[in-house]
């Protein structure tokens, strides 16, 4: 993974590579280089609250039986990026 200051530069570069322009600037464009680069490093953008059909989709997608908690967490987490992006 890489440190917080490496993504704010490369999302600094998305940026400018995306829109050269001074006056006009499509900043949808800009956005969307943005979102790219954050995908691309590994990064995803979550909510800060879910509803709670998102945490039923969840739990109905979570693995069943005995996991060792930092699997079990990992799952969750897993299962979570894979509803989100789903949606």
């Amino acid at each position: 993974m890489i440190p917080r200051n490496r993504l704010r530069q490369k999302i600094a570069e998305a940026i400018r590579t995306a829109d050269s322009s001074y006056f006009n600037e499509d900043y949808h464009k800009q956005a969307d280089a943005v979102l790219r680069t954050i995908s691309k490093e590994k990064f995803a953008l979550l909510p800060s609250e879910l509803p709670p059909e998102t945490w039923k989709k969840v739990a109905e997608n979570m693995r069943l039986g005995k996991l060792r908690p930092e699997d079990h967490a990992r799952d969750v987490y897993e299962t979570l990026l894979r509803v989100l992006e789903s949606r």
